[in-house]
């Protein structure tokens, strides 16, 4: 009774133009990787998921009540510093932790 229907095509009703064809959709995300492949590429990728396979690790480790709990935080911490050094260096360019 107090339902409400799901309009027909909701793609062309919020934007009020055709969807794109495949080919646009592809020629799309061929740019879209290409632009970020140099991320994809960089150093900062790997720190960024060593850091938080270390942090899961060491929250992990710390339920478990383990004391090498610290070393996984400690690698954690010390990312930043790293990080910050190869900033200086000019070696990293991203803008982000």
């Amino acid at each position: 009774m107090f339902a409400f229907r799901a309009p027909y095509n909701i793609f062309t009703m919020t934007t009020r133009r055709n969807p794109p064809s495949l080919k646009d959709i592809a020629a799309l995300t061929l740019r879209t990787w290409r632009q970020a492949a140099a991320f994809f590429l960089s150093i900062e990728l790997a720190l960024m998921l060593l850091v938080a396979v270390a942090t899961v690790g060491g929250v992990w480790l710390a339920v478990m009540h383990d004391l090498h709990s610290l070393l996984a935080f400690g690698f954690a911490i010390a990312y930043v510093a790293v990080r910050i050094r190869l900033h200086v260096k000019r070696v990293l360019s991203w803008p982000f932790i």
